[in-house]
């Protein structure tokens, strides 16, 4: 199975890929979902809105007040992200269809969202290092989760 090494062990990447992906998707369907009810903010924002609002009021405003201050650090990650979705979006969109250009806009893409990723986590974590251990099961609780076939 592609999930073990060897040994019977879980392959670390495949987990670290895993949770990537689930922090995506949480991403994509909370900002189609938050789009849909509360017009066009960033998308990171309005999820994150959405997330604290399973918060009770302490942990939520120390949530965002950690967020807030760590905002310089991935503010730029966050603007790439985004002019790389454009990208893709306008490839797509294009009236002749060029694999080749959209391939590097979604390698350009993947690129962003990578750097995206290692700037916001730190944040992350240190805002849920803030939450009290019934807030941080508020949102283990409230994001959705792939369960392995084992």
């Amino acid at each position: 199975m592609i999930f073990f090494d060897a040994n019977g062990r879980p392959r670390r990447g495949v987990l670290i890929g895993s949770l990537l992906l689930n922090l995506f998707l949480v991403a994509v369907v909370g900002g189609q979902y938050l789009r849909h009810r509360e017009g066009d903010g960033p998308v990171l924002m309005r999820v994150l809105q959405h997330v604290t609002s399973r918060l009770d009021a302490k942990d939520a405003a120390a949530f965002r007040t950690v967020l807030r201050q760590e905002a310089p650090r991935y503010a730029q990650a966050q603007e790439n992200l985004a002019r790389a979705r454009a990208e893709i979006d306008r490839q797509l969109l294009a009236p002749h269809f060029d694999p080749v250009a959209t391939r590097a806009a979604m390698q350009q893409w993947q690129a962003a969202w990578n750097v995206f990723v290692g700037s916001f986590s730190n944040a992350l974590v240190e805002a849920m290092g803030r939450l009290s251990p019934a807030g941080r099961r508020a949102l283990v609780n409230a994001a959705p989760h792939q369960r392995p076939d084992l």
